[in-house]
């Protein structure tokens, strides 16, 4: 294949096709219609002599070809944007950058807010999508698939990183609890029935849960949930008793009816942080970014 004969807006088209594997969805988000895209997979597909993407059932997967080169063409988009941007001047207020941010429910609370009042004060036409925060999260961030990641300090130990804020745990009940006072002790709190944290198969609990578990504390779980937000408000008329951040029960504790108690045991704090790709470290954009949301939770 000759290079000067080829449409490089055909290599973006085959980027967003190999990771949609759906023509239709791959037209919105380059915003073209659908008979445009179906033209330019099929000049692809004649440009590399193979289907590309071929029909199982009612789904598109991909050719053993396109699984070759899909992390290929990937990075050669990201290289190519890259020199780009290397030479537009960076302007706050016209900067139209959009940039994905992975978190857990709880730590969205407390950043979206605050940070949002930031982008409309000074930079207008930024924008900030809040990803849920998984397991592969590094992973999704040595792709570039997204920009940031609010996470537990020691996840994804090998990416640049900040500290952003330190969390303790709090105990919480609903205030109308029959049995519970003001105060906590170990033999009520292995006694009571649990709500916990966890996400992901296999299961993957929250760091408190996880030292509770580890440290062999009796505790007897009747129910789980993938959400830190919600768990104020699931607990709320019932006798179960959850350990959650203290900002997150402190901030819910009026709307979902907490009794909040210290826990009758010493727990180690969480410690959020904020990572990044190292490629990014210098785009100006990134970086006025990056300062923004470490100066948000500065104030928590």
């Amino acid at each position: 294949m000759d290079l000067r004969q080829f449409d490089l807006n055909l290599l973006v088209a085959l980027d967003v096709l190999l990771k949609e594997r759906n023509v239709t969805r791959a037209a919105e988000r380059l915003f073209l219609s659908q008979p445009a895209m179906s033209g330019m997979l099929s000049r692809l597909r004649l440009a590399f002599g193979d289907e590309l993407l071929v029909r199982v059932g009612r789904r598109l997967e991909l050719t053993e070809l396109a699984v070759d080169i899909k992390e290929h063409v990937h990075e050669c988009i990201r290289d190519l944007q890259d020199l780009l941007d290397t030479t537009r001047p960076f302007e706050l207020a016209t900067d139209a950058s959009a940039f994905r941010i992975s978190v857990s429910d709880y730590a969205a609370l407390l950043i979206f807010g605050p940070l949002m009042q930031k982008l409309t004060q000074f930079a207008p036409n930024m924008s900030a999508h809040f990803l849920r925060l998984g397991l592969s999260v590094g992973e999704h961030l040595a792709r570039g698939e997204i920009d940031f990641a609010v996470l537990p300090a020691d996840f994804a130990p090998s990416l640049p990183s900040v500290p952003l804020f330190n969390d303790t745990w709090v105990c919480a009940a609903w205030a109308g609890h029959p049995t519970l006072g003001e105060s906590l002790t170990v033999d009520e709190f292995e006694k009571h029935p649990h709500l916990s944290f966890n996400i992901s198969d296999p299961v993957h609990i929250s760091l408190a849960d996880d030292f509770v578990l580890r440290q062999g504390q009796e505790r007897k779980v009747v129910a789980s949930t993938a959400s830190f937000a919600a768990t104020p408000f699931l607990i709320s008329g019932t006798s179960l008793l959850s350990i959650v951040p203290r900002r997150l029960a402190e901030r819910m504790q009026v709307a979902a009816e907490l009794r909040l108690l210290e826990l009758p045991f010493e727990v180690p704090p969480l410690c959020e942080k904020l990572a990044w790709n190292p490629r990014f470290t210098t785009n100006p954009a990134h970086a006025w970014m990056r300062e923004q949301i470490i100066g948000v939770t500065a104030l928590l």
